[in-house]
């Protein structure tokens, strides 16, 4: 049970945070406050409004598509399987943080 959670929990933290940034500069427009245009150190996709809505509409989708295969895993009683979610769920984090960390430069 310990496993199911912390494999649900942040997979759909991440899901809701990256589909909410998607939905507010994607969708809404609501760009203030935002470092768009690639001034000082910030990753690549902040060059513009767009760039950013969409890697940000990708790595949301990735997390749903993970958050919904592990909750299927649960519900069918799959739990070996749980723990390859859990590894896919922390490579996935790792792996987000660490394109966050591609500069223009």
């Amino acid at each position: 049970m310990t496993i199911s959670i912390l494999t649900i929990i942040p997979c759909g933290l991440l899901t809701l945070v990256n589909l909410g940034e998607f939905y507010l500069i994607g969708i809404l427009n609501k760009t203030d406050g935002y470092p768009f245009g690639g001034d000082g150190p910030t990753p690549y996709f902040y060059k513009t409004a767009g760039l950013y809505s969409t890697v940000n509409l990708i790595w949301g989708l990735i997390f749903l598509t993970t958050l919904l295969l592990a909750v299927w895993t649960i519900i069918k009683g799959q739990r070996k399987n749980v723990f390859w979610f859990l590894g896919l769920t922390i490579l996935l984090i790792l792996g987000q943080f660490l394109h966050g960390q591609i500069r223009t430069n």
